[in-house]
């Protein structure tokens, strides 16, 4: 009777890997929906998404790729090379100027990174691995709904080399070619985040060491290695050397890297289990599926004989997951979304051993439907949440106004003030972030500081000034002969009677 319901089991098994393509089809639709549902529809956040976006768009406007602005200066507080604004560049010319296009370059990096996920998987390991690994993947809560998929950040684009980076790295056992192509991708991911990339190339030298390659490489293929995980990152560095001297890369390495690593910057801080927290938190579901897939392959290790042969194809994997843990555990400064680089290969961790363990030859029918429903019911909750995410939108009075300006073209171009919904309470007169990108990317405008009082005394045509909507407004309506051009709920823009 066992028997014959094993047998039932492994024939569920070989109809999901022959209808691989249709059942990979449908997790991409998921997958898609998931990144995509909405996407336009919530207000820009400010703090990375927003300066990242100020960043894409006055490149477009000063016709300079290489240097990137803020409020038309020179920027050196978002000190990132410029491929993830290019990639946002991207977005604005295929979908406009506006929320989708923000985000559209994450979106597909989130899609394509999970895409060549599920074909590596297929290819290194089997169908049922690809698959699982796939919706392990494309429903883990944090890569999907936080500062990742679904927003204008880097981190989506920076996953995707990350992610491509290690699969050559894992496959360079096959052919020395790969290794090149995962420097290649090393240095994308550097033109993309900066020194987080320096997770990559530690991997790199690490898993060399550790499985003896780089015993075996000749001199000309170590430095065609080096060649090709740095050669991009020194054209970039040569054209930005140019347009400012070391004045940016001073202050990536004094604030980026040494600033970020020794002590807390902006607040942002934590302890030793940070991470781990953040992981246990956001992952719970699929943190039950992979200690039970860990423990279930490593009951099986007593029937294999090829243990060392399989600790050396894990050992990208180890690496790929301890080195980001450690290195940004270590840091003093730390941020959640820093570790999202790890969960593609969590999903790798998982979809190898529960495909392992669902196929193995050592029937125990009960851990194996165990097993599977785990990773369903993980699956359904997991996807549940991101759905409730991702179909709630909601809106900001002050980009509401902004993007209602696009009706009067008059104003186009022309000189924007703030006082209540400036930076911070202390500087009202300086835009936030989110607010500054609205008055650019809708309607092309040019937010200065000054306040109330340098709209009154801009004497160019057409100035407007976006406020807090309160009773304060009429009397300086009546006094200085303002009118109200837009409002929406407590924000309200004015300018000056003809």
């Amino acid at each position: 009777m066992d028997i014959h319901r094993t047998k039932i089991f492994d024939s569920i098994i070989s109809f999901v890997e022959k209808g691989y393509y249709f059942f990979l089809a449908i997790i991409m639709a998921m997958t898609i929906y998931n990144v995509f549902h909405n996407l336009g529809l919530s207000p820009i956040e400010s703090f990375d998404e927003a300066r990242h976006g100020v960043n894409a768009y006055e490149m477009i406007k000063n016709n300079n790729y290489i240097v990137s602005t803020y409020g038309y200066k020179n920027d050196y507080w978002n000190l990132k090379p410029p491929v993830s604004y290019w990639t946002i560049i991207a977005g604005y010319k295929a979908a406009g100027f506006n929320e989708l296009g923000l985000r559209a370059a994450s979106a597909c990096a989130a899609v394509l990174t999970i895409l060549i996920l599920a074909l590596f998987m297929s290819y290194k390991y089997d169908k049922l691995s690809a698959l699982i690994s796939a919706i392990v993947l494309s429903t883990t809560t944090q890569y999907i709904t936080e500062h990742c998929a679904r927003t204008g950040d880097a981190d989506s684009v920076f996953v995707l080399f990350f992610t491509i980076s290690m699969i050559c790295l894992s496959l360079s056992s096959k052919s020395l070619r790969w290794l090149y192509v995962s420097g290649v991708a090393f240095s994308l991911a550097f033109l993309t985040k900066s020194f987080h990339a320096l997770n990559i190339i530690l991997i790199i030298c690490m898993y060399l060491i550790l499985s003896k390659d780089i015993f075996r490489m000749k001199f000309v293929q170590i430095i065609l290695v080096i060649v090709n995980s740095f050669f991009l990152i020194a054209i970039w560095g040569f054209y930005r050397y140019k347009q400012d001297g070391l004045k940016f890369f001073q202050a990536m390495i004094n604030y980026d890297l040494l600033a970020r690593t020794s002590s807390t910057v902006e607040k942002h801080g934590g302890d030793s289990y940070f991470y781990l927290d953040k992981i246990s938190s956001s992952y719970f579901h699929w943190i039950i599926v992979l200690f039970a897939v860990v423990a279930a392959n490593v009951l099986l290790l007593k029937h294999r004989r090829e243990k060392e042969q399989l600790i050396d194809k894990s050992l990208v994997l180890i690496l790929w997951i301890t080195v980001p843990l450690i290195l940004y555990s270590l840091a003093k400064t730390k941020i959640q979304w820093y570790i999202i680089p790890v969960y593609p290969a969590l999903a790798v961790v998982i979809g190898a051993g529960a495909s392992s363990y669902l196929k193995c030859r050592y029937r125990n029918l009960i851990s194996q439907l165990f097993l599977t429903f785990l990773i369903l019911h993980s699956a359904y909750r997991s996807e549940n949440y991101i759905l409730n995410v991702i179909s709630k939108t909601w809106t900001d009075p002050g980009q509401i106004v902004l993007k209602e300006l696009k009706s009067y073209p008059q104003y186009t171009g022309k000189n924007i003030y703030t006082t209540f919904f400036g930076y911070s309470a202390e500087d009202p007169y300086r835009f936030r972030q989110n607010y500054l990108l609205s008055a650019e990317l809708y309607d092309d405008l040019i937010p200065l500081e000054g306040g109330f009082e340098g709209f009154l005394n801009d004497k160019t045509n057409n100035p407007i000034i976006l406020l807090k909507k309160d009773k304060n407004i009429l009397a300086q309506k009546e006094k200085y002969r303002l009118k109200i051009l837009l409002e929406y709920d407590d924000a309200v823009i004015l300018t000056k009677e003809k």
